[in-house]
């Protein structure tokens, strides 16, 4: 069964280390990454945006990420966080 993303949220700070990740509902996959080092790690913060959502049965999502170097467990934790949060779970704030 596919989880749905139900309202838009945030997890993360706009700081160094760190990422700011937005999701909201949308009709298919969408992400956007925004980060001084894209043309080295976009592909890899892709890949690991992706993996997530699969890993959540995510299928219809608008994930925007913004980094602020942050290694690829912060993004990971940080887009697991808004997930819970944009399907309405506790915990949220």
């Amino acid at each position: 069964m596919d989880e749905k993303i139900i309202k838009k949220a945030n997890c993360g700070q706009n700081e160094k280390a760190d990422c700011q990740i937005t999701i909201s509902p949308a009709n298919s996959i969408i992400i956007e990454i925004q980060s001084k080092v894209k043309s080295l790690f976009g592909k890899s913060i892709e890949r690991s945006v992706k993996e997530i959502l699969e890993d959540n049965k995510i299928q219809n999502a608008k994930v925007i990420v913004n980094d602020f170097g942050a290694l690829d467990w912060v993004i990971r934790a940080r887009l697991e966080c808004a997930i819970q949060r944009a399907k309405g779970r506790k915990n949220e704030k």
